[in-house]
C-alpha cells in the first residue's frame, strides 16, 4: 500500500514538472562585438517542412531581430550575421496521478491511487547567428516546449512568437 502511495506521489510530482516545463537557454561568444552587428540575412537551417509554420517561425524571428535593431538585407549586400533556425521534435512521457481514500499516509486507512502515462510531443527551436566575416557562431538561443497538436492557427502563432521572444530575451546586443 505504501508503495502505491509513493508511486502516485512521484507521478504527481513528475507530471507537474513536465506539464509546465519550458526550457530556454542561450550561449554566445564573449569576444564578439555585438554592437557591430546591424544587418542579417537568412541561410538554410533545418527548416520545418510545413510551409505555414515555417513562415510563422521566420516572421517571429524577424520581429525579434528588428526589436534588437537589425535590418534584413539581401545575401549579396554583405550582411553582418547569417541567421538560421533548426526545429527538432521528440516524444516524451507525461505522468498524471491521483489518490483517493481516507486515513493518514503510512498509518493505515483505505487509500487507492492511479497513475497514467501520456505521450507528449516536445519541440525544440534553435536559432543561430554566425558572424559573416569569420564564419563563426556568435550567438545561439534554444527554446523547448510541449507542442499542442490540436492548436488552432492563432494559438500556434502565439506559441511560436512567445518562444522567439524568450529565445532573444538574453541576446547580448541591442535593446
Amino acid at each position: 500500500m505504501r508503495i502505491a502511495v509513493c508511486v502516485v506521489a512521484a507521478g504527481l510530482a513528475l507530471g507537474a514538472s513536465v506539464a509546465f516545463a519550458q526550457a530556454v537557454t542561450y550561449d554566445f561568444d564573449r569576444s564578439a562585438d555585438f554592437s557591430t552587428f546591424k544587418t542579417y540575412t537568412w541561410v538554410q537551417g533545418t527548416n520545418l517542412s510545413d510551409e505555414l509554420n515555417h513562415e510563422r517561425v521566420v516572421n517571429a524571428i524577424d520581429a525579434q531581430l528588428a526589436r534588437k535593431g537589425f535590418g534584413k538585407v539581401d545575401p549579396n549586400a554583405g550582411p553582418d550575421v547569417l541567421v538560421a533556425y533548426r526545429v527538432a521534435f521528440e516524444r516524451d512521457l507525461e505522468f498524471n496521478g491521483s489518490s483517493t481514500g481516507w486515513g493518514p499516509y503510512g498509518l493505515g486507512g483505505n487509500r487507492r491511487g492511479t497513475i497514467r502515462a501520456q505521450e507528449v510531443l516536445v519541440g525544440t527551436l534553435t536559432v543561430e547567428m554566425v558572424n559573416a566575416a569569420t564564419n563563426k557562431v556568435v550567438w545561439r538561443g534554444i527554446a523547448s516546449m510541449d507542442i499542442d497538436r490540436k492548436a488552432n492557427p492563432e494559438k500556434r502563432e502565439k506559441s511560436i512568437n512567445k518562444a522567439a521572444e524568450k529565445v532573444f530575451k538574453n541576446y547580448p546586443g541591442g535593446s
